[in-house]
């Protein structure tokens, strides 16, 4: 697989412009055969286990702590960097008007279960969980979550080009 930045989803009534706060974040792609661990949520969708980069932190050390943190995994080996995407979306903070992260994607391999999760506030709303699921099934829970307006959650657009990116991969 070559690295590639599959494209920037910006909120389509997001001004041009304005004061913008920059998040970096990293993702882990980790397959056991044909099945990939992601997170469901209670809505039914999957995102890849990751999230924002912490000041002095390396990628490597933000995804490990995020696999054992999110998915109760430990002993996770962060391989070479596969994708990277950038979303754009009105900013929370009344100081600043947008909202850009930039996810980057690794290969993973390795870890471990049993360390147990430890969730953001958000996160334990959702009640998201650690699953293994092929590619097809992840890709095909996420459009119909899209597709359904019920639950979407902001990176449905950024998971799904990313499973689309690795399933024509895999063909």
């Amino acid at each position: 697989m070559t690295r590639m930045q599959l494209g920037i989803f910006r909120a389509p009534d997001l001004s041009p412009g304005g004061r913008v706060i920059e998040r970096t974040a990293v993702r882990g792609v980790l397959f056991r055969g044909p099945e990939l661990l992601l997170l469901t949520s209670r809505h039914g969708d999957y995102k890849f286990p990751g999230g924002g980069v912490e000041p002095g932190e390396s990628f490597d050390q933000a995804l490990r702590r995020e696999f054992r943190e999110e998915c109760g995994y430990d002993g996770i080996a962060v391989g070479r960097e596969l994708t990277t995407t950038r979303e754009e979306v009105p900013a929370i903070d009344a100081e600043y008007d947008v909202f850009a992260m930039t996810s980057h994607y690794f290969a993973c391999t390795g870890g471990t279960p049993g360390v147990g999760q430890t969730l953001e506030g958000y996160e334990a709303d959702l009640q998201l969980a650690p699953v293994w699921v092929t590619v097809g099934e992840a890709l095909a829970a996420n459009r119909a979550v899209r597709d359904s307006g019920v639950g979407v959650m902001r990176w449905l657009a950024r998971e799904i080009a990313v499973l689309e990116w690795l399933s024509e991969r895999s063909r």
